[in-house]
């Protein structure tokens, strides 16, 4: 076949198209290559992505690329085709998804040294190797059920490995990937994790298990280096496990053969800014391009992925019970602090049963997904607030640190030694974060050795690591902290979980905050109890009585989920419609409204053109924190009840809305995870 003359390039610049340009005299093009191409007075890497021997373009206007960066194997059909539904989907042009889902190195144009670099990223990993893996556990009947299941699937199938807090999904994971090694001993498979701090932990258990399998991790803790050496280990089959955060999901590993989604339901894996992809959910189209299974496992699955367990979609494989003998999930209590006398924010019963569980040398989890010491800072002489300059929120109080810290914008300034307003000394703390409620239990419990593990005490590198290694060597009484002690951590002797401040999540206006707070509850009871060891949960909650609250008791996330499912579809929300936000923002509220005004006509005008009745656009409104870094937000919702129809509509209204000329900036969101 000869070779091709023109070659498309996608390039990094909304809404562009594949460019044309022609193939350099003596180079041979693959699709999949990347090169670097004349793009108006600069340069830039884009990635080939067809090849023809035609073009309609003038031959005077035609120009060639600068050079082709073929000195890796070209990217795989399976990757140019996710990263192509990718932007279909979240309505960027595909070299936007492209070229950003490449390491840094890999979409930057080659300095004077990229062969040399190029070969340090080639250098073998490292990694112990033992004689012998560690003896596996022995699997109990539905944990060997679920195995079996997936080894006798064939092509593309969704599991949801739903199992209790403790119930050993991780064992069945590894057994999973012992079945597809067994069956093709150069398989690859992708373990994607939600938050960094679970990455050390899984690699260990892996590693001990596969001992001779070659493995790497791929998160945004690495350096660019890191990052790259990793990706290119996993496209040149040098790696067999990769385990990583989402971004590994646009990893392109050429014998792919199992994806498994960890704690499936977590927001992390959700973009935030940029382009705004879930990655569980690209997992999932990936397996289909593949035609490969991928389990999803969560003891509290989301509520998509439950309807879709319900409707018949997705494969249910069930853990009921804990893996470990004897081991039982624990009690709960739930104490409503209005009438009680509390003693620095803690009910009665709680500190007995810190005392008991201390006296016991076993250990306690406190936790308060809200850090900093105090939310608020206030003067009760005239009622001033600690309100972020730049935001409408308010800076937190970090009393470690001396200082207001806006934890939307990252504004901060030392502690007012008096009130800006009216010059009183006397400032208090309003509420508590994970650093008051530390000081709180150092004072009650002088004895007692207290780590609080949060965003700010593990900013540096290796400290969550190190923390948790202390916390699993006993050398740790209480344990504080936020989200990250919620999840994935096997705590030997951790016997009473205490929760505290969740009815901020209760109250909120955000529609799926009760649901979060389950989850929430949930996992971080799931903490207590994993090895045998009678164990307690205590909430302080003023909504006791709350039907999240029964379900807890019986640890039945079915209960819960059928429930609120029920609720949704009679509401007729989310997961039985599809949503997308556009949001924008700009240094005044009304240009935003009006600009979002003016997307609402433009929207309500295609509709109306296309004849679609199911989709529906809602009224421009300033965002719940309107104001973020000095820029005022507003959105826009859209609804439609099939996928295919709000497709269909948001491909012509992201055009229409590019051809708007204003100074506000805006993106959109599909399938956002706030509303």
């Amino acid at each position: 076949m000869p070779s091709p003359r023109f070659v498309s390039v996608a390039l990094d610049i909304p809404l562009l198209p594949p460019l044309t340009y022609k193939v350099m005299d003596g180079t041979s093009p693959k699709i999949g290559d990347r090169c670097v191409v004349p793009i108006g007075n600069r340069s830039a890497v884009g990635l080939i992505v067809g090849v023809s021997n035609q073009t309609d373009i003038a031959e005077e206007k035609q120009k060639s690329y600068i050079r082709l960066l073929n000195e890796t194997e070209a990217l795989g059909e399976s990757w140019l085709k996710l990263t192509k539904f990718a932007s279909d989907y979240y309505q960027h042009s595909w070299g936007e998804v492209a070229i950003a889902a490449l390491p840094p190195f890999f979409r930057s144009k080659p300095g004077p040294k990229y062969e040399q670099s190029l070969e340090r990223l080639r250098k073998p990993f490292k990694f112990k190797k033992t004689s012998q893996a560690v003896p596996a556990l022995q699997l109990n009947n539905e944990q060997t059920a679920a195995v079996e299941t997936l080894a006798a699937s064939s092509g593309f199938r969704t599991f949801v490995l739903h199992g209790v807090t403790g119930s050993g999904k991780t064992e069945v994971y590894l057994r999973m990937m012992e079945r597809v090694f067994s069956v093709n001993p150069q398989a690859q498979v992708l373990f994607l994790v939600p938050e960094i701090n679970l990455t050390p932990q899984l690699q260990e258990r892996v590693r001990s298990h596969f001992p001779d399998r070659s493995m790497a991790t791929l998160h945004s803790g690495l350096a660019n280096g890191e990052r790259a050496r990793a990706w290119l280990a996993a496209h040149e089959k040098r790696v067999q496990i990769l385990i990583g955060t989402r971004m590994a999901i646009f990893a392109d590993m050429p014998d792919l053969d199992l994806i498994i989604v960890d704690e499936e339901h977590d927001l992390s894996y959700k973009a935030g800014d940029g382009i705004r992809y879930s990655a569980r959910d690209l997992a999932v189209k990936l397996a289909q391009l593949r035609g490969i299974a991928v389990v999803l496992g969560s003891a509290t699955p989301s509520l998509e992925t439950w309807s879709r367990v319900k409707s018949g979609r997705y494969h249910l494989l069930t853990l009921s019970k804990r893996a470990v003998q004897g081991a039982k999930l624990p009690t709960l209590s739930v104490v409503n602090p209005k009438n009680q006398k509390l003693v620095k924010g803690l009910c009665s019963e709680v500190i007995d049963a810190i005392s008991e569980t201390l006296q016991k040398n076993e250990q306690v989890i406190i936790f308060l997904n809200r850090r900093g010491y105090a939310p608020v800072l206030t003067c009760p002489s005239c009622g001033w607030l600690s309100k972020c300059p730049h935001c409408s929120t308010y800076a937190v109080y970090h009393k470690f640190h001396a200082k207001l810290i806006c934890h939307h914008c990252g504004w901060s300034t030392p502690v007012y030694s008096r009130c800006p307003d009216c010059g009183n000394v006397d400032l208090q703390p309003m509420g508590a974060g994970t650093q008051r409620i530390e000081e709180t239990l150092e004072e009650l419990w002088p004895q007692a050795r207290i780590l609080r593990i949060d965003r700010d005490s593990t900013q540096r590198k290796n400290a969550a690591k190190l923390a948790f290694e202390a916390v699993h060597a006993g050398d740790v009484d209480i344990l504080v902290g936020t989200q990250m002690v919620a999840k994935g951590h096997d705590f030997q002797k951790v016997s009473l979980v205490v929760v505290l401040n969740i009815d901020a999540q209760l109250v909120s206006a955000n529609p799926r905050s009760e649901e979060r707070a389950f989850a929430n509850l949930m996992q971080v009871a799931g903490r207590a109890g994993r090895f045998g060891l009678p164990a307690r949960m205590i909430v302080q909650s003023r909504f006791g009585d709350r039907e999240l609250f029964a379900a807890l008791a019986e640890q039945n996330y079915c209960r819960y989920a059928d429930s609120l499912l029920a609720i949704r579809k009679a509401e007729n929300t989310v997961p039985f419609v599809c949503q997308a936000l556009l949001l924008a923002d700009d240094v005044k509220i009304d240009k935003v409204l009006e600009f979002l005004s003016q997307a609402l006509r433009l929207g309500e005008d295609i509709l109306a053109a296309q004849v679609n009745q199911q989709v529906v656009i809602y009224d421009p409104i300033p965002m719940a924190v309107m104001k973020v870094a000095d820029k005022e937000r507003g959105q826009l919702l859209v609804e439609a009840s099939s996928r295919g129809a709000m497709g269909l509509f948001l491909k012509q209204w992201y055009r229409a809305l590019s051809e708007i000329r204003s100074s506000v900036h805006w993106t959109m969101d599909v399938d956002p995870i706030d509303v």
